[in-house]
């Protein structure tokens, strides 16, 4: 088993997507990490690392994209991997060192890491995935859901940062106007919920990919909190979904009790667990 590096983003997403695509739920942050670089969404960063994991036959067997300053993703990866990608990480790639995966995935891979560089393996943070068949929406909610316009642009945009601060407090920021920006140009993809005339709540979907959305950004002001705008938005937002013939998913952090409750009540279910871990 070894490790390879590409440096062309194209001839990477050749190589791997279709591998991805195998799975297209349990690697839909792949998928669209991959995908949406190639759509011209997200700018390719040039010093975006991607590594395939090769097995036996030098068939395709894992697959490791890391976006600076933003952890490292993995997939699902074969016994007798972490090992040989630690040793990659250690000997080429020192400055990548926060991971997100499978639990047992991450957590071997950054004990692996430290072993290797004498560090200390820390976990940052656990989460869960959830997709929906059926959605339940929350009853007695006011207003109504609407797909966002250009119009909603720059308060969005500030939602965005602010999400950020709140939700990643502990974790790079990216330009907050990007996820807004791409979005809005694709159109379809970020809603708000509207009561009194006004947005009061957003929430967001990833491109397809394979079928699959991944919703994210789900954001309310503090001053709007604890009327349900984000359940009855997430609600819509999931069955329009479903109407398009795509498959919803979403991740809650595992130490927020509030939002896995939300999402359980609407209809999502549990699909994996996942964590990030780095080595401090």
């Amino acid at each position: 088993m070894r490790v390879t590096g590409d440096t062309a983003l194209a001839a990477f997403a050749d190589e791997v997507l279709p591998w991805l695509r195998t799975e297209p739920v349990r690697n839909n942050q792949l998928l669209t990490l991959l995908q949406s670089r190639m759509d011209g969404i997200v700018l390719p960063e040039s010093d975006l690392l991607m590594l395939r994991v090769l097995g036996e036959g030098d068939t395709l067997a894992g697959v490791a994209v890391c976006p600076p300053p933003f952890a490292m993703l993995l997939s699902e990866l074969p016994e007798g991997a972490v090992p040989v990608l630690a040793e990659h990480l250690a000997e080429h790639a020192p400055q990548v060192r926060r991971f997100t995966g499978l639990l047992d995935h991450a957590q071997r891979l950054a004990v692996e890491l430290a072993g290797r560089t004498g560090g200390r393996a820390a976990l940052l943070a656990s989460y869960r995935m959830f997709d929906v068949e059926r959605v339940v929406p929350p009853a007695g909610v006011a207003g109504r859901p609407r797909e966002a316009a250009a119009a909603d642009r720059d308060l969005l945009v500030a939602w965005s940062g602010a999400f950020q601060r709140e939700a990643l407090a502990d974790h790079p920021h990216s330009n907050p106007a990007a996820p807004i920006d791409g979005r809005l140009a694709l159109g379809g993809l970020l809603w708000v919920w509207e009561a009194g005339g006004e947005p009061v709540s957003m929430a967001a979907m990833t491109a397809p990919a394979a079928g699959v959305v991944r919703l994210n950004l789900v954001y309310t002001p503090p001053r709007r909190r604890g009327n349900g705008y984000a359940a009855a938005l997430v609600a819509a937002v999931s069955a329009a979904a479903l109407t398009a013939g795509l498959r919803p998913t979403l991740f809650t952090d595992l130490a927020n009790p509030t939002s896995n409750k939300i999402y359980q009540a609407i209809g999502y279910r549990p699909l994996q667990d996942t964590a990030m871990w780095e080595v401090a």
